[in-house]
Formats: structure tokens, C-alpha cells, sequence
């Protein structure tokens, strides 16, 4: 029985089941699928495997419009990885299994799939950007065979959660637009495994991995982790606006302020929350500098290091105490916990859990779910501006400012901040390890 695809009257000739799975063969499966392209792709009807030709050298080609049409037919689309899919091809149909293992079984295993001549031409073929081209086609089909039998029982079990929609969208809209790079600068302190993996023209593509268990993102790409870049050793030197100017927005207090929604406390939005707490654990009106740098420090390890007596008097405090040991009861008894996305933890899957660490687990979520609801506002802002998102930290996003969109596109962006009831702290720069402070906003 054949399996290769290669004219349009073998696709019309699919049997198609509404609900099929896809994975997409980019060129060279290392490279930021924005400076990638499609080789072939892999299709399963749910009865069998099919690899769809698009540019192979064994190959003859179908016409992408073709499959594109083909594609659009079906009701549902499973696929690892969506965000990553979407920019090969329309996502509206697309479904990422990711996310249902990861809400099934509260992780994700590396299926280990690759045949060992896949991994020899990689090893020795690595910088080639059509290597796929040129790996057999039997292999590819091999492989992908392997990732759907180890996902096939997860099929339709997925929840209809619409933030996880959210996180790929807002996300991908943040990661696509790229970060001009001083390449000089960029070499003296990053060892990148293949720059052609990211950098095109000038620009470096970071790419956030969306599949953690509490929801939280990371960004590690080709070497570089965007989200742990060192302050101080003036690496963030090599990363440049393509714009005129870096604007941070810095959220003050962040967790501490969605740990007040949690339970329930008032915090005043209009003063910092640090200052409000210092003064409590210093019993005093006014804070010198350094009092408010240890308010933080203090704060920090009450929240994730456990309570000193000294504060325990403060209600804050009280009421986060109380909510750790409701939660760990919760979690104990009914033998799960749901998170503030929806993403259930399920106690007889996930090993050494403690009241802390659950507590860490809710709060990374939360901050995930606020951070989507946050970038969607921006995103949307921005659309009809020429500034946009370059880098979310968790705690801070940074726009590649064009000075012609004008300060009042900043202030509804510190208005927006402050809509989801946060304060932030604006910093400015021609590239990001030079970032002022500034009261402009």
C-alpha cells in the first residue's frame, strides 16, 4: 500500500476522518520556523499514515494551494506543537496534543523517535538548511509513525480551553517580529549552536516553549536563554530596537499583588506594595532605600521560604498561611487540584509535592494567565502602530518603541497595566542593557 502522496489526485483519493493528525517536515528541523519552510508533511486519517510531498528530492511536488485546500477540510487537525505549525500553516482547525497530555498525565516525555539515520545526518549535516530534503523519505515517514502511535490515545480527549488558544497567539505574536542584534557584541558572549538556526538578516527569533506543567513559558532557543540574560556582564548589549527606542514596563510586586486576589486582601494600587509592607515589617511611615530593598527581600522570602515569626503577625502573611494549608487539604483529599487556567494536578501523577511548592505551582499559573490577558490588550493595541512586543519576562515586557505612534500610545499601555489592577515601572534604552529609569509616564 503506498504512502507517499505526490499528485493531487492520490490527496483527493484520502480517505479523511474529521478529526486527523498532521506534523509538518520544516527544511531543517532546528531552524525558528519563521525563516523555514515546509519539505513534506505527514498526515494520518486515524486508519493510516501518509507523507504528503512537497519538496523532496525523491520526491515529486504537489502544489502547496493543494494541500492547503485539503487541509482546510477537515474539522479538526491534531498536531504537536500548534504555535509552531501556525507558521507554516492556517491554525484556525489545528489542535495542540500537547496540552492534553500535559493535562492528562501532568508532563510530557520525550518520545524519542528518531531513527539513527536521522540522527547521523543531523549530526553530520546539521548546518545544512534543506537537510530534510535529503533524508530518505522512508525515514521521515518512520519517525512520524512512531510520534503518532505515541500520541494517538490522546486524541479527543483535549479540553475546550480557550487560553491555551490565547498563549499561542499572544505568544507567537511577540516572538515573530524578532530583535536586531549588534552580531559583534552578540559573539563575544553567546555561544549559539548554529546561528542560521535564529538569525536572518540581522534579526534574532526567539521561540517560548509553552508545554511547562504549571503554564508558565520559557524561552531557551539555539543556545541563548532570553529570560535568564545576564544584567550585569553587558551581554544584553547585543540586542538593538529595530525601532527608535526600548521601553520596559516593569510590573511592581507582581506576585505579591496577584497573591492579594487570591486571598482576598486589599492592596491600595496606587503605592507600591513594597513600601506598604515595609512599613509594617519597620514600623514606620517613610522608607529610606534601603529599607525598601530589604522590604522586598523580606517579602520574597516569606512568599517562597517560609514564615519568619517576626512577620507572622502581619495579615497578609495570615491569610497567605491559610491558603497554602486550605489548598494542600484540598489537593489531599479529593486528590487534585484545579489551577487558575483550568489545568487539573492530579496527585497520583506528580512525585514530591509539598504545601510550597503547590502554592509556587498556582501562583507561576496564575501569572501565566494574567501575562496572556495583559499581551492580548498590548497586541491588539499595537497592531495599527509600527511599535510592538519584543520580549516578555514574566515580570516585564519590553516594546520596540517607534517614537511617530507617540507617548500616548505608551500611556494606554501603562493604562492597560493598571486595568489589570498592576502598577509597573517604565525604564528606556537604545539597546536592552542600557535601560534608564524614567518618569516620563
Amino acid at each position: 500500500m503506498f504512502y507517499i502522496i505526490e499528485t493531487k489526485e492520490q490527496l483527493l483519493q484520502l480517505g479523511k476522518d474529521e478529526d486527523s493528525f498532521i506534523h509538518i517536515i520544516s527544511s531543517n528541523s532546528n531552524y525558528h520556523p519563521k525563516i523555514s519552510s515546509i519539505s513534506s508533511l505527514y498526515y494520518h486519517n486515524r486508519e493510516k499514515g501518509f507523507i504528503i510531498a512537497l519538496d523532496h528530492s525523491e520526491t515529486f511536488s504537489l502544489e502547496f494551494s493543494d494541500i492547503l485546500e485539503f487541509l482546510s477540510s477537515h474539522k479538526k487537525l491534531y498536531c504537536i506543537d500548534k504555535k509552531y505549525h501556525s507558521y507554516f500553516i492556517p491554525s484556525d482547525n489545528l489542535v495542540d496534543i500537547n496540552f492534553t497530555i500535559i493535562d492528562q498525565e501532568n508532563t510530557i516525555t520525550d518520545t524519542n523517535c528518531d531513527p539513527l539515520v536521522y540522527k547521523n545526518f543531523y549530526s553530520k549535516h546539521y548546518y545544512n538548511p534543506d537537510i530534510n530534503k535529503i533524508i530518505p523519505i522512508s525515514k521521515h515517514y518512520e519517525r512520524c509513525e512512531c510520534i503518532y502511535e505515541s500520541i494517538e490515545k490522546y486524541i479527543g480527549l483535549e479540553d475546550n480551553n480557550n487560553i491555551y488558544d490565547q498563549l499561542i497567539n499572544e505568544y507567537k505574536r511577540v516572538e515573530e517580529k524578532g530583535i536586531l542584534i549588534d552580531e559583534k557584541t552578540l559573539d563575544k558572549h553567546f555561544e549559539l549552536s548554529w546561528k542560521p538556526y535564529s538569525i536572518k538578516d540581522e534579526l534574532i527569533y526567539t521561540y517560548y516553549n509553552l508545554y511547562n506543567l504549571t503554564g508558565r513559558p520559557t524561552n531557551s532557543f539555539n543556545g541563548i536563554n532570553f529570560l535568564a540574560l545576564n544584567k550585569d556582564n553587558k551581554s544584553r548589549e547585543s540586542f538593538y530596537p529595530l525601532n527608535d527606542v526600548f521601553i520596559e514596563f516593569d510590573f511592581d510586586g507582581y506576585h505579591p499583588r496577584l497573591i492579594s486576589k487570591l486571598i482576598g486582601y486589599e492592596i491600595d494600587s496606587s503605592e507600591s506594595i513594597h513600601t506598604i509592607l515595609g512599613k509594617q515589617y519597620f514600623k514606620c511611615n517613610t522608607l529610606s532605600e534601603e529599607q525598601y530593598s530589604e522590604s522586598k527581600n523580606i517579602t520574597f522570602k516569606q512568599i517562597y521560604g517560609g514564615f519568619h515569626k517576626d512577620y507572622e503577625h502581619i495579615e497578609f502573611f495570615q491569610k497567605i498561611k491559610q491558603y497554602i494549608n486550605n489548598n494542600w487539604d484540598t489537593f489531599n483529599n479529593q486528590g487534585f487540584i484545579k489551577l487558575p487556567t483550568g489545568r487539573i494536578l492530579h496527585k497520583d501523577k506528580i512525585k514530591e509535592l509539598n504545601p510550597q511548592k503547590l502554592f509556587n505551582y498556582i501562583i507561576q499559573n496564575l501569572e501565566t494567565q494574567n501575562n496572556v490577558l495583559i499581551l492580548k490588550d498590548i497586541n491588539n493595541l499595537l497592531e495599527s502602530t509600527n511599535s510592538f512586543i519584543s520580549l516578555v519576562v514574566y515580570d516585564s515586557i519590553l516594546i520596540d518603541f517607534n517614537i511617530k505612534d507617540g507617548k500616548g500610545i505608551l500611556l494606554k499601555i501603562k493604562q492597560i497595566i493598571k486595568d489589570h489592577k498592576l502598577t509597573s515601572k517604565t525604564k528606556y534604552g537604545k539597546n536592552y542593557h542600557s535601560l534608564l529609569k524614567t518618569d516620563y509616564l
